[in-house]
């Protein structure tokens, strides 16, 4: 078979149904970290951490080296893992994060992750931060009324956490469509105020720095109340975006705050393995580490500069970071565990990417995907369970960065497209203050196998290889989808 495009071949990444049927329908935990960088855990090489629990994971499962979320900041990336689609095919087309007060951004009525679990008969809870709004027809969310529809109109049978980033409003927590802590009778105002902001209306404000403690808590509690049947846990904890607020149990056990985040990071990890042991969960339960974009690698910065200064190298060998068009913006750790299925202890150079969760899914319960859904999500759980190393599960990735600038990986090779870009993108970003595509004033190629860095141009020598990953990345803009049998 051949891709649709015509000169690439697709691998088949079907799994023979015997494969996963030998078992009760698994649980399923998938635990998204914010802003956490490749290299930012022992298992991906970071140096003056202990972070053991990821470590378990590693050893229990599998290493995937080359994963990717699809957008070097957060809501593309949230919004490509739920419903298995880019963001970029929606009506925010610049690779921005969605506002705080920004309506629900999943479409009425669209498939998502936890909406296909739903129809299989699982329990699904989400918890932690969302960041894919709340409300519908209205230009800002309106605190004083029901948050709906939200994580409960696209699947999920529970909510618990926060609306955005610790410093948005409301500055408190949400469970299902209410602010938790609402005085009677008052009504709920959120002022800004550099990224801190308050939040009248309250018996009390959270406290940013027990955040992590809570909605660990949280997750725990609703594994143990729902294990009775098939249960998939989304977990997103706020860590280790800014504010740099580590629990005060943690403070000091690193070279300093923005380590001792990660090591509550890894503690909260912990927890939710220690649960599925407790309740002999563990060996029926796929469980899946990553993150929505690179790490913030800024030597100035208070946190992440005395953290690099100590040895840290937040996004690994790569390049860039959090926001930009290069490779550490959009790598990401991504650890698997599922005992018996996935072999123990491996480590797999597969291109994997986050919207194809969806269809992994769909492929581990055996539930065909709907026409028209998970447009962009490739079913890659051989990847995931094949002993040795196959044929590539996915031929090519696309990413865009917050200023709109789209990048795409075929094989070893990387494009940055600076010329001849899409015209669509209206505005500055608010995060790196440049304008789109603002860079090179060419395209931008790297062999990411001899150059893993991306330390050397080769758009000049090899402009064969540049057209064909321009037309490659034109036509998959221009079609509705890029998995196959989507339009079948």
């Amino acid at each position: 078979m051949k891709f649709f495009f015509g000169w690439i071949t697709v691998f088949l990444t079907a799994v023979p149904a015997a494969t996963v049927a030998q078992s009760a329908k698994p649980n399923l935990v998938v635990i998204l970290a914010d802003d956490f960088g490749w290299g930012s855990s022992t298992p991906y090489g970071a140096k003056g951490l202990n972070t053991p629990n990821l470590d378990r994971l590693a050893r229990e499962g599998r290493r995937f080296t080359h994963a990717y979320a699809p957008g070097s900041v957060c809501s593309p990336s949230r919004y490509a893992l739920m419903t298995g689609r880019y963001y970029w095919r929606t009506a925010i087309r610049d690779g921005e994060v969605l506002t705080p007060t920004a309506p629900l951004h999943i479409e009425p009525g669209r498939l998502t992750l936890a909406s296909l679990c739903k129809s299989q008969g699982y329990r699904t809870g989400a918890v932690g931060k969302w960041h894919l709004g709340f409300q519908t027809g209205v230009a800002e969310t309106d605190w004083n009324q029901p948050l709906q529809p939200g994580p409960r109109a696209v699947g999920f049978d529970y909510f618990y956490g926060l609306g955005g980033n610790p410093g948005n409003g409301p500055h408190a927590f949400i469970e299902d469509e209410n602010i938790v802590g609402r005085l009677p009778g008052e009504k709920v105002v959120v002022a800004s105020a550099g990224g801190k902001g308050t939040t009248t209306g309250l018996r009390e404000q959270r406290v940013v720095d027990r955040i992590m403690e809570a909605i660990t808590a949280k997750a725990t509690t609703w594994v143990e109340a729902n294990h009775a049947s098939p249960f998939f846990l989304y977990f997103a904890p706020n860590a280790v975006h800014g504010p740099i607020a580590p629990n005060p149990r943690f403070t000091g056990s690193s070279y300093g705050s923005y380590g001792d985040f990660i090591h509550e990071l890894d503690w909260s990890v912990g927890q939710i393995l220690a649960t599925l042991d407790r309740l002999k969960l563990a060996e029926n339960t796929l469980v899946i580490f990553t993150s929505d974009n690179g790490g913030i690698a800024d030597a100035g910065n208070g946190n992440t500069g005395k953290a690099m200064a100590a040895g840290l190298a937040i996004n690994g060998h790569l390049r860039g970071g959090k926001h930009t068009e290069y490779e550490g913006g959009f790598r990401e750790p991504f650890l698997v565990r599922w005992p018996g299925h996935v072999p123990a202890h491996t480590v797999s150079d597969q291109v994997i990417a986050l919207p194809d969760v969806l269809a992994t899914v769909a492929a581990v319960l055996q539930a065909p995907l709907p026409t028209g859904t998970a447009e962009d999500s490739i079913n890659v759980l051989r990847a995931f369970i094949e002993p040795t190393p196959g044929p590539p599960v996915r031929d090519h990735v696309i990413l865009q960065a917050a200023d709109g600038t789209y990048a795409i990986r075929v094989g070893d090779w990387r494009l940055i497209e600076r010329v001849g870009a899409p015209t669509f993108v209206p505005r500055p970003s608010t995060k790196t203050g440049k304008k789109p595509h603002e860079g090179p004033k060419h395209d931008e190629l790297f062999n990411l196998k001899d150059d893993p860095a991306e330390t050397r141009d080769l758009s000049a020598t090899h402009a064969d290889q540049v057209a064909k990953m321009k037309r490659l990345l034109t036509a998959a803009r221009d079609r509705g989808f890029t998995r196959i049998d989507v339009g079948n």
